[in-house]
Formats: structure tokens, sequence, C-alpha cells
């Protein structure tokens, strides 16, 4: 056969070859960017240190993240009905030494910020409903070390990514003696884009059941109050975002110290800022478990 008869076949291998790939690659930096934006994006999970174990030949991924969140509460709009608005902070990263579907390694440095509002409804002192919605953007510089080029396309440089979040949620809070137990169920509604990718859009909808309590205070330290909060959180997610992320279910437990450190500032925007310590540990049904041991600063109303 002459040469120009086997580049002929090579041409119609590569052809048939290359819709194959797009495939499984699509899917991993589907995967990928939609473990980071849900993570950052959940009010448990979005500090912290979490392994994902490898499958189908893969190596073991890392994602470590830190967010900085506040939230304001205003007065009364009429009896009852209470506007908020909500923000946050964070860097992350994302790093994984080898993917069989990439054909390399990746390593995901991200920027992200989220901002939203809505409305609290207090049927009494002890019940609470809110609804609202957040926008949370996630730049990211991207690192890629493989040779598939739609794969140095998706993950190669600059990415910007956003994820939606419509949810609602009832608070039952009663007191007891100085504690202040809860119970809060919450169900989102999220919208997953890959805005430069061209893959469109995710889908799908999870839940979270959060117990806790939160005691009196326990001591001061140079005049300044100390609390504590103990909780048990479980997250489930609906067979989209599951196959996403890998799990379908999560139980996170942890406590955090608040230190209100505001209570000596002079300045009344300041006053409820808080020095934190929080130690927490999670783990899920398949492939995903993580830690969170590290101090912060927590302002809840900014």
């Amino acid at each position: 056969m002459n040469d120009f008869g086997i580049s002929r076949k090579i041409a119609g291998i590569l052809i048939i070859v290359s819709p194959l790939l797009a495939g499984p690659i699509d899917d991993a930096y589907r995967s990928v960017i939609g473990r980071n934006l849900y993570l950052l994006n959940n009010d448990t999970l979005h500090s912290g240190s979490y392994y994902f174990d490898g499958r189908n030949g893969n190596e073991d991924a890392r994602l470590k993240s830190t967010t900085i969140p506040g939230s304001y509460f205003f007065g009364d709009l009429f009896e009852g009905f209470r506007p908020f608005v909500e923000g946050a902070v964070g860097y992350a990263r994302y790093e994984q030494n080898r993917n069989s579907d990439l054909g390399g390694a990746i390593d995901l440095k991200s920027l992200y910020l989220k901002a939203g509002g809505g409305l609290s409804y207090t049927f009494s002192s002890t019940l609470t409903l809110l609804g609202g919605t957040s926008l949370l953007y996630m730049g990211s510089d991207g690192d890629y070390s493989g040779t598939i080029s739609r794969a140095e396309e998706l993950f190669q440089g600059r990415e910007d990514n956003l994820l939606y979040d419509l949810y609602g949620s009832i608070r039952f809070h009663p007191e007891f003696r100085g504690y202040k137990p809860y119970l809060t169920l919450t169900a989102h509604y999220l919208t997953l884009d890959y805005d430069d990718s061209g893959l469109g859009r995710d889908h799908g909808w999870s839940g979270d059941l959060r117990a806790g309590f939160f005691t009196h205070e326990l001591t001061r330290i140079w005049a300044m109050p100390l609390e504590a909060e103990f909780y048990l959180n479980g997250n489930a997610l609906d067979h989209g975002l599951g196959e996403l992320m890998g799990y379908d279910t999560a139980v996170s437990a942890g406590t955090t110290l608040y230190w209100k450190i505001g209570s000596k500032i002079p300045f009344h925007w300041l006053r409820e800022l808080d020095l934190t310590f929080t130690v927490q540990g999670t783990t899920t049904n398949h492939g995903m478990h993580g830690h969170n041991i590290g101090f912060g600063l927590s302002l809840m109303k900014f």
C-alpha cells in the first residue's frame, strides 16, 4: 500500500476516534468543575480538605478550599418578613496527578465569589421560613499536563464557571436554659453553567438536613465571650448531581468555637465579628471524605 493510502486510513481512524474521545473528556470536565462548584456553594462543605477516591485507573484527587462567608438580615419589611443579603469569597485548589480519561494531570487554582439574598418569615419565636437565590462565580487558572487537545482546550488556562442556587428552608429553633438547639431543612435547585466550554448547563436538586445547638456563654477571654456550636449535617443529591459528584449522600459532624472579638471593636458594623475555630469531619456513601480544621473570621453581618 502506498503512503497516500496509509495516510487516508490513519485520517479515517482519527475521524472515528475523535468523537469517541470527546464524550469521556467532556464528562470528566463536567465532573471536576461540578465538584468544585457544588462544594464551594454548600454552606457546610465550602471549606476544608476533601479527597476523592480514584476509579478506573485514576489516582485520587484532592480539593482544598477556604471560604469567608457573611450574611445580613434587615429589620422587618412588614410584620414577620425580613429581607436579607448574603455573600462569600474564597480560594480553592483541585489536584489530580493522573486522570485516564484526560490522559494527564490536572491542577486548578480558583478564586470564587458568591452573592445573593432573599426573604425570611417568622411564624413564631421558634419557627422561621426562608427563601432566596444566589450566584456563585468561579474563575480558575488551569494547568493540564497531558497531550489530548480537547482536554487542553477545556482545562488549560483561564476558565469561568457559574452556579445558580434557588433554595427554600424551614428552621425550628427553640431555646432551653440558655442553649439554642435548632433543626433546619433546606432544598436547593441548582444550575451549573460551564460558561467557556460550550457544554451548556446541568440542573439538579439537593437537600440538607442540619441539627445542632449553640451553647450559652462558656467563658470570657480578655473580657470577650466564648460560645460554641455542635452540629450534624446530612446532604443528599439527586441522580444527576450524584453522577457529577461521585456520591449521593454525605454526612458531616463538627463543632465551632466563636470568640466574640467584635464586642471590643468600636466600629458598629464589626460588632458581630467572631474569631472561630472549627473541627469537622465529612464522609459519603462512596468516593469522597474530608475534614476541616482551622481558624477563621466570621462576620455574620456586613
